[in-house]
Parts: structure tokens; C-alpha cells; sequence
């Protein structure tokens, strides 16, 4: 079989990974797909999810950076795998993505895959309320790069709030924001944490569509004086349609880190809560720090759940444990639904207890592990001593005790 295949089924097994999502439909959740490069580990968009009760979200993915892409699989296998997982996990019918989701995310968006068919059941739906976000520091950054054209060709640019021209570049250089829209107060409640001073770097020359607004621009020594400068541009497709975002980086760049903007999840899920007519939190620090917390829990949660599976090769029972976990994520369920009802100090209080009992329950897990391995050790122990013990005894025997040599005999004639 040829490596090239190889590498492709091996990209595919780990692309699927990101399908375990469920899609819940129920009224208070907010439903989004996010298609393009949306993998974990080079897009923050799982990770962002993941930690926010509200949100429940499908992964289509049509392109990867990782292990280098499609140089590594060749590009053949690559959009056939694309084209596979659009077949099976984009909606089949313009309805059922105008009722299924509310927003759309394109990090990267590379959306050649798509049928001429699905590209318009996508403005359809644009046209008739969904909200979509579109990152522009990547591969939409210019006409050289992989997903212009798509977007520039397709009956989707007309809906996009900037041009698409040759004017557009790259730039490497550093930058920083100026918050120009307050009301709402969609960014400027994150003024005075210090947003404005987050030193990002990577930006693409946005040109705003007349009747756009921008919510913030960039300041950068690379910025052309010419330029718009515009960092973050929004309007709506149309009387009924939903809010279409471009940003001038991309959700990997390094303003939108958590090491450089501690906000960055906040920010990005007031733009969604916004566009999709949901109300903004009243106090954004508790609600930062609720995120926090529910991001801490499913790391918590990752490892037990690997020490029990460690614990389990080992011959432990693990039955015991599995249950406390169980019973454990009742309580983390009973915090999303307080979550969802904007009761965020009761739901804070019930994750932390839930985090004290995971803690708990790891520290019983540990001990598990322990008495596991106690015989693990005492096996290898005794397996070591005895190997020892024949070996010195053989060894005595042989060479200390000699008794199985004999004294040499001399005959007759060799006197």
C-alpha cells in the first residue's frame, strides 16, 4: 500500500476524533458548525466550546496544518476525505441548516469542497438568520493563498462585509487593537483588562464594504498608511439575515492565545451571543471565571479517566470509581443547567463542589494505582531474587565448591 494512503487513513482516524460532538437541538442550546481548519491543536474553537454549557457544536474539517497536510497525505486523499465528512455531517437540505444551527464559523474556511448546491444552501441560510465569522490572517489573506479564490468565485463573496482585491497582504508584523464600537458593549467591557494593550502579530489589509461596521482597528508600524486599519468588521446579509463577521488574523494567531489575552474565549463567545440575539453577560468576570472552571473540570476528568484506564490494564477493580464519576458529572450537569438559566453564582458554587469530589476521586484513583502495582512490584521482586539465587548458587557451586571438576589423572606412560 502506498505511503501516501497510509498517512491518509492515519490523518482520517484522528480527523474523526472530532465527530464525537452531539448536536442537541433543544432551544436554550446554541448550535454552531464550524468548518474549515477546526481540528484541536490548531484551532481553539473545541477548546473554546467545550468550556461554555451553552454551546454545542459540529466539526467539519477542510484542511489541516497538521504533520503538514496535504504535503504529507498528497492532495488527492485529502479532499477526498474532505468531500467524505461534508457527505456525512453537513445538513442535507437548506432547512435542516437553517434549523439546525445558528452560526457558522470558517477558521481558515476553505470551502472548495463544497458542492455548487451546498454553497448555496450556506447563503441561503446566511440570508435567512444564521450568523458566520470568517477568519482572514490565513489562507483567505490574498489571491495567492488557498481559500481566496474559493470564497472570491463563489456566490458567498457577495454576502462577505469587506473586498476581496489585490490590494489585500500579509503582514507579519506585531499590532494592537482600538475598541471604536461601545454600544453594545460587546468588547469595550474588556477596555479595562486590557485588551487594547494584548500585543498580537499576523494581520491581513481589510477593505470594509460601504454600509460595514467596524468594531475595532489595528495599529501596527507594517500597517500601509492607505490602509483601513480595520480589525474586526461586521454587518447583516440582508433585512432577515444574521451578522457576517471577518476578523484580520486568524483564531491560531497570537492576539487570540491564552498565554498573551486571557479574554480571548469571552471575547469570542460575546460576538456569538450577540449575533445569535442573546443577552450579554451582566458581570463578565464571574462569567470568566465559570468558563475557567469548567475547562479545569474536563482536564480533570481526561486524566482520571486515563488513570483508570492505566489502572485497569493492571488488574484493579475500577467499578467503584467509574460510579463516583458518574455521580459527579450529575453535579456538572446540574451547573450547565444553571449555567443556561444565567444563574451563574449557583452554578459556580456547584462545579466547584464538583471539582472537589473529582479531586477526591482522583486521590482515590492514586491509591488504586498504588495497590495495584504493590503486586506488580512484589512479582518482579520475587522474580528478581530468584533469578539471583540459582544464579549464586550455580555459580558457588561451580566455582567456589568445584564439585564438578575432577582430578586430573596422569597414567603410566606419561610418567
Amino acid at each position: 500500500m502506498r505511503s501516501d494512503c497510509l498517512l491518509g487513513y492515519l490523518v482520517e482516524g484522528l480527523l474523526a476524533l472530532a465527530f464525537l460532538v452531539p448536536v442537541c437541538t433543544c432551544a436554550e442550546r446554541l448550535n454552531i458548525l464550524a468548518i474549515g481548519q477546526v481540528m484541536p491543536g490548531e484551532c481553539l474553537v473545541p477548546m473554546w466550546f467545550d468550556a461554555d454549557p451553552l454551546v454545542s457544536y459540529v466539526l467539519i474539517p477542510t484542511d489541516i496544518d497538521v504533520m503538514g497536510g496535504v504535503g504529507v497525505a498528497g492532495q488527492r486523499v485529502m479532499e477526498d476525505a474532505w468531500r467524505r465528512y461534508i457527505r456525512i455531517y453537513f445538513p442535507k437540505t437548506r432547512q435542516a441548516l437553517v434549523q439546525g444551527f445558528e452560526f457558522i464559523i470558517f477558521p481558515d474556511g476553505y470551502i472548495e469542497p463544497f458542492t455548487a448546491t451546498q454553497k448555496s444552501d450556506i447563503r441561503y441560510a446566511l440570508e435567512n438568520g444564521l450568523g458566520s465569522f470568517v477568519t482572514m490572517g490565513g489562507d483567505m489573506s490574498g489571491p495567492t493563498y488557498k481559500a481566496y479564490p474559493g470564497w472570491k468565485n463563489s456566490i458567498l463573496y457577495e454576502l462577505m462585509p469587506i473586498e476581496l482585491t489585490d490590494n489585500m497582504k500579509q503582514d507579519g508584523s506585531a499590532f494592537s487593537i482600538k475598541v471604536l464600537k461601545t454600544d453594545p458593549a460587546l468588547l469595550s467591557v474588556f477596555i479595562p483588562f486590557g485588551i487594547e494593550r494584548v500585543s498580537g502579530s499576523g494581520f491581513t489589509y481589510l477593505y470594509p464594504r460601504e454600509g460595514t461596521t467596524t468594531w475595532a482597528r489595528l495599529f501596527s508600524s507594517g500597517l500601509p498608511s492607505g490602509a483601513p486599519g480595520a480589525w474586526l468588521v461586521s454587518w447583516k446579509c440582508g433585512p432577515n439575515g444574521g451578522y457576517f463577521w471577518t476578523v484580520a488574523d486568524d483564531l491560531d494567531h497570537p492576539w487570540w492565545s491564552f498565554v498573551r489575552n486571557e479574554y480571548n474565549m469571552d471575547i469570542f463567545l460575546n460576538i456569538l451571543l450577540y449575533s445569535t440575539g442573546r443577552t450579554l453577560p451582566d458581570d463578565i468576570l464571574m462569567v470568566h471565571e465559570l468558563r475557567n472552571t469548567y475547562w479545569r473540570y474536563n482536564q480533570e476528568k481526561l486524566l482520571l479517566l486515563s488513570l483508570l484506564e492505566f489502572v485497569d490494564r493492571f488488574g484493579g477493580n475500577t467499578r467503584s470509581l467509574e460510579e463516583e464519576i458518574e455521580t459527579v458529572d450529575q453535579e456538572k450537569e446540574r451547573s450547565f443547567d444553571q449555567y443556561r438559566a444565567q444563574e451563574f453564582e449557583e452554578a459556580s458554587n456547584t462545579i466547584d463542589a464538583a471539582i472537589e469530589r473529582m479531586l477526591s476521586t482522583s486521590e482515590n484513583a492514586m491509591k488504586l494505582k498504588d495497590r495495584a502495582l504493590l503486586w506488580v512490584y512484589i512479582t518482579e521482586w520475587l522474580a528478581v531474587t530468584g533469578t539471583i539465587s540459582v544464579s549464586g548458587s550455580v555459580l558457588y557451586s561451580l566455582l567456589v565448591k568445584r564439585r564438578l571438576y575432577k582430578e586430573v589423572m596422569v597414567t603410566r606412560s606419561g610418567v
